[in-house]
C-alpha cells in the first residue's frame, strides 16, 4: 500500500512536500517523494490524504483509560483535595464499569491519532480488553500500592498472581490481531509493566521489592514521583493535605509509616527503582540534585503539563531536564485531571508553560515528545516514534491548517487538533478512518457518567 500526502513528517527527518510511504506487512517499506515511490512501485495500491500530513502514530506515555468516565470530575483545585475526591467516587464503580470506561477511553486515543500509550492501572485487565479491542500498541502497568511493610509479602504474591493470570489470558491472544506483529523482534501489540505508585503511597522497601520483582520478570516499570508540594512535604516533613486526605478516607494507619526526610526523587533512588527501565511520571517539584539522579540513572520522564495545572501542582523544569540528557515524553494523564487525551492539545500546552519559566521549547521539540522521543522513553523507539523504513507501520493523517505555510511542523503544532485526525494506522491495518464511536461504546461510558452523577459531557 502506498500512502501519499501533502506533507509527510517523518520526525527522524525533514517534512517531504508531496510525499508519501510504502506499508508493506505491516512495516514501512519506503518513505520519499510521492512521485519517486509511484514509480519504484508501480503495482501499489494508492490511498491520497491531498490536505493532510502523514505523522508517526503518536505516542502517550501516561494515560490511566480506567479513569476516562470521570471527565470534568475536578475543577481546577489542589492535589490533596483532588486525591481524597477521586478515592471516595472510585469506590461507586465496579469492574464492569471501568472496563466500560477504559474502553472508551481507548476509542479517543485512536481517534485522536494516538497509537501507543502506557497505561498505569490497578485493574490491568481493563485496559488490556480495550487495547485489544482498539488495536493499540500498549504497555499497562500493573499498580502497586501498600502503605504498610507488614503487608509486604502479601503485595508482592498477589502482583505475582494478577500478573500470571493476566499473561494467561493475553499473551497469546495479543499476536492474534489482525495485521499485528508476528514475532518477537517486530514487538508485541500488548506488554505489561509494574508501577508501585508514588512514595506517598508505597514505602522505600515496597519500593526495593518491587523493582526487583519487575527485573526478575524482565518487566519495565513506571512511577508517579515529585508531583505536587503536598508530596514533598509529606515526605520532608510528615504532614501535608495528602495525609489528611488518607485519614479522612481511612487509607493510613501513621504507626506504620516514618516520613524520610528527603525528596521524592532521592526517596526512589534510594531504593534502587529508578533506571533505564523505569519511567518517572510528573516530576515537578525537583532540584538540580534530583535532575542530576535522574540522568545520571537513566531513568526517563512522562511530562503531563495540563495534568499538573488543572492540579495546582506547578511546571515542571523540562528544558533542564532536556538539557541534562534526559528523555521526555508526552502524556496526557487521565481524564480525571485533564479536559481530554487530544495530543495536540498537550504539545501546545507544554509549549506555554515552558516558555513560562523562561526557557521555552520549540514546536519541533514538543512534537518529538509527542513520538519519537516518547517512543524512546518506553524503550519502543526500534518500532515505533518515526516514520523509517523498517518500523512498524504506525501512521497518521492529519488535516493541515494554514498549507501557505513552508514550516508544517509548525503549522501542526499551532493548529492542528484530534478533530483533524483523517485516519489511524497501526501495524500496518487502518484502525480509524473517521465516524462516530460504537454505540455500545458510547452507551457504556454515558452510563458509568451517570453513577458518578456526571451526567452531562
Amino acid at each position: 500500500m502506498l500512502l501519499e500526502a501533502r506533507w509527510v513528517v517523518p520526525i527522524g527527518g525533514p517534512p517531504i512536500e508531496d510525499g508519501a510511504l510504502v506499508v508493506t506487512g505491516g512495516t514501512i517499506a519506503a518513505v520519499g517523494p510521492s512521485a519517486e515511490l509511484r514509480g519504484r512501485y508501480p503495482g501499489e495500491p494508492v490511498e491520497t490524504y491531498a490536505d493532510c500530513a502523514l505523522l508517526p502514530g503518536l505516542v502517550n506515555v501516561h494515560t490511566h483509560l480506567d479513569y476516562s468516565a470521570f471527565r470534568h470530575f475536578a475543577h481546577p483545585r489542589g492535589f490533596g483535595t483532588w486525591m481524597l475526591q477521586l478515592l471516595l467516587a472510585s469506590r461507586k464503580l465496579g469492574m464492569d464499569d471501568f472496563a466500560a470506561s477504559a474502553l472508551w477511553g481507548a476509542h479517543e486515543c485512536v481517534r485522536n491519532g494516538v497509537t501507543s500509550i502506557a497505561d498505569a492501572s490497578e485493574k490491568g485487565r481493563t485496559v488490556a480488553l480495550a487495547a485489544r479491542a482498539t488495536g493499540l500498541r500498549a504497555r499497562v502497568y500493573l499498580e502497586v500500592f501498600g502503605l504498610d511493610d507488614a503487608a509486604l509479602p502479601k503485595t508482592i504474591e498477589r502482583l505475582d498472581a494478577r500478573l500470571a493470570q493476566l499473561r494467561g489470558e493475553f499473551e497469546t491472544a495479543t499476536t492474534a490481531v489482525p495485521g499485528g506483529p508476528s514475532s518477537a523482534r517486530e514487538g508485541p501489540r500488548l506488554e505489561w509493566g509494574v508501577s508501585p505508585h508514588a512514595p506517598y503511597t508505597v514505602p522505600p522497601r515496597l519500593y526495593r521489592e518491587a523493582a526487583r520483582f519487575a527485573r526478575r520478570a524482565g518487566l519495565r516499570m513506571a512511577t508517579h514521583v515529585a508531583e505536587s508540594q503536598a508530596e514533598v512535604e509529606l515526605l520532608t516533613k510528615g504532614s501535608s493535605a495528602i495525609a489528611k486526605a488518607y485519614k479522612a478516607a481511612h487509607l493510613w494507619k501513621r504507626q506504620h509509616w516514618a516520613p524520610p526526610g528527603i525528596s521524592p526523587v532521592q526517596c526512589v533512588a534510594e531504593s534502587g527503582a529508578l533506571g533505564p527501565d523505569m519511567l518517572a511520571v510528573h516530576v515537578v517539584h525537583v532540584d538540580e540534585k534530583d535532575i542530576a539522579t535522574l540522568a545520571a540513572t537513566g531513568t526517563a520522564v512522562a511530562h503531563c503539563p495540563r495534568s499538573n495545572l488543572r492540579l495546582k501542582c506547578g511546571i515542571a523544569p523540562v528544558a533542564d531536564m532536556i538539557a541534562a540528557g534526559i528523555t521526555i515524553g508526552l502524556g496526557t494523564d487521565s481524564l480525571a485531571s485533564n479536559d481530554n487525551l487530544d495530543p495536540f492539545d498537550e504539545m501546545r500546552a507544554a509549549l506555554e508553560v515552558s516558555r513560562s519559566r523562561g526557557a521555552a521549547l520549540t514546536p519541533a521539540a514538543v512534537l518529538r515528545m509527542a513520538t519519537l522521543e516518547g517512543a524512546r522513553a518506553l524503550g519502543w523507539d526500534h518500532l515505533v516514534g518515526s516514520l523509517e523504513v523498517g518500523k512498524r507501520a504506525d501512521v497518521v493523517a492529519v488535516r493541515m491548517r494554514g498549507l501557505e505555510t513552508r514550516d508544517p511542523v509548525d503549522a501542526l503544532v499551532a493548529g492542528a487538533s484530534a478533530s483533524d485526525v483523517r485516519m489511524t494506522m497501526i501495524d500496518g491495518t487502518p484502525v480509524f478512518g473517521g465516524g462516530n464511536l460504537p454505540v455500545e461504546v458510547a452507551d457504556g461510558f454515558r452510563s458509568v457518567r451517570t453513577r458518578l452523577g456526571l451526567m452531562s459531557d
